[in-house]
């Protein structure tokens, strides 16, 4: 048998931008339910902040949460992170979710397929 200790595991997480407590609270409870990490942050600054944390990282992002552009993500998101991450807004306003693809943000949904498909994502990115 060997000493050699075996590498940690890759601390693997959610980091939610949204500032609706209601989907807060569904998100955590389905982050908590595939055994990950999770983190709700308001605002842009804390969202980096949290994503530093993490060897890797699902950052969901709502488009109605106030205080940033979506073009200024790129600013703040590494390409790699943004591609993996989900983005979700409400459907008629076309021209937001255009601009978070236009952004680089890898999925784009409206708010509905959101809510029906976030603890999907969740279990993906845990399995990956």
């Amino acid at each position: 048998m060997s000493d050699v200790p075996l590498p940690a595991p890759a601390l693997k997480g959610v980091v939610l931008l949204c500032t609706d407590l209601m989907l807060t609270s569904a998100v955590g409870g389905a982050a908590s339910a595939a055994g990950i990490q999770f983190r709700s942050v308001p605002d842009v600054l804390q969202a980096v902040e949290s994503a530093k944390t993490f060897d890797g990282v699902l950052l969901l992002i709502d488009l109605a949460a106030r205080g940033f552009f979506v073009s200024d993500l790129q600013h703040h998101f590494s390409e790699e992170l943004l591609t993996q991450a989900v983005a979700y807004g409400p459907h008629v306003h076309e021209q937001l979710l255009q601009d978070a693809r236009d952004a680089g943000i890898g999925t784009v949904l409206s708010r509905g397929q959101f809510n029906t498909r976030f603890p999907q994502l969740i279990r993906q990115f845990v399995s990956s």
